[in-house]
């Protein structure tokens, strides 16, 4: 296949002609999914621009037209993840006990990225995002929603009475999703770890940290 023909999806699916749209969403997703492998193979700085194109099966030109940089793909991949984690999240937070929102939160995101394998690749995006500013200000784009969404959520409980944490949210935020994302780093269900007893674990510590009040019956 050369790459002319490489840089052009197949436009049907299941006989139906894809749309202008429909086609750059499939390239978009191709390039993207390219990226993650050489990112996970080679690392950020390993992977090139080239190694991309070739795994992806497109030409430079064509790839450039979407991407211009490694850091703008670094973005889209963020943006996908947020969006993704911010469906997750308001999930969880939706249940009506705080403490079990939270719960539900940790270990639903630690679960869904061991089951798309996904522990590799936010361990190389989160160490370069320590050397370069690009990716960081991506990395912080894409938690920010996260942040607020859990931030909210736990000053509602504090100004309902319903928990009293031990410290400021402003110290409590950043501390619970410092443990979530550990969780994540190390992919605990890959090691084969109790899944069931770190579920109690994670549940022991946000419930001390969060100090459910008991609601006095009416």
């Amino acid at each position: 296949m050369n790459n002319a023909d490489a840089t052009v999806l197949d436009e049907t699916v299941d006989d139906e002609p894809m749309t202008r749209a429909e086609r750059r969403e499939a390239q978009t997703v191709r390039i993207l999914e390219a990226a993650k492998a050489c990112f996970v193979q080679s690392g950020f700085q390993g992977a090139s621009m080239h190694d991309i194109c070739r795994v992806a099966g497109m030409s430079p030109g064509a790839l450039y037209r979407y991407f211009p940089s490694k850091e703008s793909i670094i973005e889209a991949i963020a943006e996908g993840h947020r969006r993704r984690d911010a469906e997750l999240l308001a999930e969880c937070l939706a249940k009506p006990d705080i403490v079990e929102g939270i719960v539900s939160a940790l270990m639903t995101h630690m679960r869904v990225t061991h089951e798309n394998a996904l522990s590799p690749l936010f361990t190389e995006i989160r160490a370069e995002a320590l050397r370069n500013e690009a990716v960081q200000n991506s990395c912080d784009c894409s938690m920010r929603q996260v942040h607020e969404m859990i931030f909210a959520r736990i000053s509602a409980a504090i100004a309902d009475g319903r928990i009293n944490p031990t410290v400021s949210v402003e110290t409590l935020l950043p501390v619970m999703v410092s443990i979530g994302e550990g969780l994540v780093l190390n992919d605990l269900p890959a090691r084969g770890v109790n899944m069931t007893e770190v579920e109690t674990m994670v549940r022991t510590a946000v419930t001390a940290n969060l100090r459910p009040v008991a609601r006095k019956p009416e």
